[in-house]
């Protein structure tokens, strides 16, 4: 809908009979004018004053205080279309001589259309918005306003707050256009700081890792742990051992949580293939020993089967046989197999007789 604005602009047009002089005003489709000869009520002593519109297409009507004829007249141009038009005015005194005719034209100017707009709504990193008006095809000196009341030269509003606007466009000569209604959104939320855990660290026998993420949750959310590349799978496996994560959420609206660091641990490095000495049985010790004098140290344990562990690298009376010595760390590692063997205990000789002559 346009807005018409009732202005009131007194225009002294003096009767100048030898010279008809000219004037011009601009005017808005739809406005209301007030025009006058001389100051209104002071014009001579019974002069009479005939007011007419051309061309045929003025529209709208004429009032006068007391009438019509008098020297001061209000014209509400209603419907008249945008065009040029000529107000005159012919003064009859009192003896009934007609002056020389006096003329206005007038230039009706549509309004502008109603605006169209581009908006750029808010974003995860700007709390504000951005309206722009596409300025008019035709003319120059256009002002823009988003609520009818502030005119810019710009047709950019930067920094707009969250909230309904009507975008209008003023022209030079004042005639405002419809309005067209922006909505500028509020900002995206972020989402909340990854809830995660490394749900598997890496082992002897595996290299790497797992992390799972369990909160938030819902549809449209995806995770990473680079900050990269973004999954709808909640669980990240094959992570390098050793390193440090930065996982993060994505909610729908493309916004990213703050981060929830978690490291991969580095894989346990197995012991070394354990140095083993074997104490034979003798003819006197039907038992061996077996003792590992490397590698050595604390959290380490000992076994010559492969199932039975202890924290003494020393094992003895051990009987004739073949054993595995494999050495164990505290994260659970186990070394290469050093493969050894138990002799049987060595016979005592049998001497049957002495013989003698």
């Amino acid at each position: 809908m346009k807005k018409n604005y009732f202005k009131v602009l007194i225009f002294t047009m003096v009767m100048l009979a030898t010279l008809g002089t000219y004037a011009q005003q601009t005017i808005c489709v739809g406005a209301t004018k007030n025009y006058s000869v001389n100051t209104p009520g002071t014009g001579p002593a019974g002069s009479t004053y005939a007011w007419t519109v051309t061309p045929a297409a003025f529209a709208g009507t004429i009032t006068g205080t007391p009438n019509v004829n008098a020297n001061a007249i209000t014209i509400n141009w209603g419907t008249t279309p945008a065009g040029i038009y000529t107000l005159q005015v012919i003064e009859t005194n009192a003896s009934g001589c007609p002056g020389t005719p006096v003329n206005l034209t007038i230039t009706i100017e549509a309004a502008p259309a109603n605006p169209v707009l581009t908006l750029d709504q808010p974003t995860c990193a700007i709390a504000t918005g951005t309206i722009t008006v596409i300025p008019p095809a035709t003319g120059t000196g256009y002002t823009y306003s988003i609520d009818g009341v502030n005119y810019q030269a710009s047709n950019v509003f930067n920094s707009v707050a969250t909230g309904s606007y009507n975008v209008t466009i003023k022209s030079v000569a004042g005639c405002i256009s419809g309005s067209t209604p922006a909505v500028i959104d509020p900002q995206p939320a972020l989402p909340s700081a990854p809830v995660a855990s490394v749900t598997h660290q890496p082992t002897c026998t595996v290299a790497t890792g797992t992390i799972t993420v369990t909160a938030p949750t819902g549809t449209g959310y995806e995770y990473s742990v680079d900050g990269t590349n973004y999954q709808t799978g909640m669980q990240f496996t094959g992570l390098t051992a050793g390193a440090t994560y930065n996982v993060t959420v994505k909610a729908p609206g493309g916004c990213i949580s703050a981060a929830t660091l978690l490291t991969i641990n580095a894989q346990p490095v197995a012991p070394v293939t354990p140095t083993v000495v074997v104490t034979q049985p003798t003819c006197s010790q039907p038992m061996a020993t077996i003792e590992v004098t490397a590698p050595l140290g604390t959290g380490l344990t000992y076994s010559i089967d492969g199932v039975n562990y202890q924290t003494s690298p020393i094992f003895n009376n051990v009987g004739q046989g073949s054993y595995s010595v494999t050495v164990q760390n505290a994260g659970g590692c186990f070394s290469p197999v050093q493969n050894e063997t138990v002799n049987p205990q060595p016979s005592a000789p049998t001497t049957s007789a002495i013989i003698f002559n």
